[in-house]
């Protein structure tokens, strides 16, 4: 993502959605376009590839913050597919609230049991589907998951997806591991794929054409999506008991029959090895304050892409599963660079699909947060030092009273979040022993695409369990400060310099993996350090 400002250029200042209408194209053209209506008695219209980030009350072009509309409500879903569905208008909370000229748009009906929720179609469906403008694009397109998108299973019989050459998904998405495992959830969860391909379905059935346009309002079938925890904003008509969703904020405790891990195949990925890690991608480019987004030029196929900011939606799945970014063809490099497109110097961006006359960068909104507990996912990645840890119980019989496997945070624009390999979340894992009467707590940070040399922190003291669980946030936050290195000023205020140590790693061909003779010494020099007064 960039910090730089994102404002499209055919919209005024501070512009508020009133209203989000139907859909439309002129005949003959590949892209839908959708109406929108805003605060001052204006209306235009985007390319519906910007779905991501319209929803009503929202402000585009803000130049100031601005607080989230609404009153908050949430509840939890039984069984999506039973909700009745009603126009727009035929809720009083809609007609007590000024809107656009959109009260034909098509609502779920939810009967609580004090109030009627009416929950627009399309807001629906943004959450669920529309977090990036490929899948936007890719859901107005009959049979498209199956043309883009090759099913297998490996050798152990786990699912295997491949982007088919051709196929527009851009490596921006597949780099990306919320963004490949909510892709995963679409192809894979029978119930999720059979929404998702309801609204083309729908779309071929109910469009109509006038004059030279094809028109059409939004419409598909829910996912069950049992036991989900929904989160909402809008507006209340309280004599009426009925309640209108402006914007959907959270989805928590997706269900997905998908589980453990699948491997993820782009033709555009080549897996770089043998190189040092290289802050950037080797450019000295540097992006402008603000870019302007043309919604009606096309973004051209031999151009980077550029990430967008918007506001996310929270998300999370009950069945957590991994992908693994997967190359069939290796390249040997002596720097291995960052994988962002981060080398836009035009101001201008295009949201809309890549094409051969098209004259733009392109600009991708990214609209997840991913809040999916997965960390347990992530042991296998300290196996060697897990291995230790059981070395220092069996062998020299220390007591383990907790092992955590954490996902440490995004800070700023950094990106050793994420590994840099796989791309998939940088853990750490927190293990608390006891010895003799002393509390001692490890902290390994999993290093095994090589993007740093970090020994394993030690810290022993009185009151050191305290202070940790009080500050385990701050100790990651500063972990990342600094690019992967321990904030051993924080440690020497909280502990004085006797009271932690850094724990070198043996030394090892392969990153992340230590021969089993090591293991033994290398536990050895966490007896020694702790047996120290």
């Amino acid at each position: 993502m960039s910090k730089s400002e994102v404002k499209f250029q055919k919209l005024n200042d501070d512009a508020k959605i009133l209203g989000i209408g139907g859909l439309f194209r002129s005949v003959g053209n590949k892209s839908w376009a959708i109406n929108l209506d805003f605060n001052g008695n204006t209306s235009q219209s985007l390319q519906f590839s910007n779905i991501p980030v319209l929803a009503r009350k929202r402000v585009l072009n803000a130049t100031k913050p601005y607080d989230l509309a609404g009153l908050p409500f949430s509840f939890t879903i039984s069984n999506a597919q039973q909700w009745s569905v009603a126009n727009a208008t035929d809720c009083p909370a809609y007609q007590a609230h000024r809107h656009g000229k959109d009260s034909n748009q098509l609502c779920f009906v939810v009967q609580l049991s004090d109030v009627r929720v009416y929950i627009p179609q399309l807001e629906m469906a943004r959450v669920l589907f529309y977090h990036d403008p490929f899948l936007a694009r890719l859901s107005l397109q009959h049979n498209a998951l199956m043309e883009d998108f090759f099913l297998s299973k490996n050798d152990n019989g786990q699912p295997v997806v491949t982007v088919r050459e051709g196929a527009e998904y851009p490596i921006t998405y597949f780099n990306q591991d919320d963004n490949r495992r909510f892709l995963t959830w679409v192809l894979l969860d029978s119930s999720a794929r059979a929404s998702f391909e309801s609204i083309s379905t729908n779309l071929v059935k109910n469009q109509f054409q006038k004059n030279k346009y094809q028109y059409w309002n939004f419409q598909f079938t829910p996912p069950p999506l049992d036991g989900v925890d929904i989160g909402l904003r809008g507006w209340e008509d309280r004599e009426s008991k009925s309640f209108f969703v402006w914007e959907i904020i959270r989805l928590n405790g997706l269900p997905s029959e998908v589980t453990g891990e699948i491997d993820f195949f782009h033709p555009g990925y080549e897996r770089q090895v043998g190189g040092k890690p290289t802050v950037g991608d080797g450019k000295q480019a540097q992006a402008p304050d603000q870019y302007e987004l043309d919604d009606d030029e096309l973004s051209d196929t031999d151009k980077a892409t550029m990430g967008l900011a918007s506001e996310r939606v929270k998300i999370s799945f009950n069945t957590p599963f991994i992908t693994n970014r997967v190359s069939r063809r290796i390249k040997s490099v002596s720097n291995v660079f960052g994988v962002d497109e981060t080398e836009v110097l035009d101001s201008r961006l295009s949201t809309n699909e890549k094409e051969d006359s098209g004259e733009l960068p392109g600009g991708a909104w990214n609209n997840i947060d991913d809040e999916t507990d997965d960390a347990h996912l992530y042991l296998g990645k300290f196996q060697s030092f897990i291995n230790m840890v059981d070395v220092l119980e069996l062998v020299h019989g220390y007591e383990i009273l907790s092992r955590e496997i954490i996902k440490l945070p995004r800070v700023g624009e950094g990106k050793k979040h994420w590994l840099s390999d796989t791309q998939n979340p940088r853990c750490m894992a927190v293990v608390n022993l006891r010895h003799t009467n002393q509390n001692i707590t490890l902290f390994e940070i999993d290093t095994s695409d090589n993007a740093a040399k970090l020994s394993t922190m030690m810290i022993k003291g009185a009151n050191k369990d305290v202070w940790i669980s009080q500050n385990l946030n701050q100790v990651m936050v500063e972990i990342m400060k600094k690019s992967l290195g321990w904030p051993t000023a924080l440690f020497k205020t909280a502990f004085t310099k006797d009271g932690f140590a850094g724990i070198p790693h043996p030394k090892s061909k392969n990153p992340g993996s230590l021969p089993p003779e090591e293991i033994g010494p290398w536990a050895q020099r966490f007896v020694n350090w702790a047996s120290r007064s």
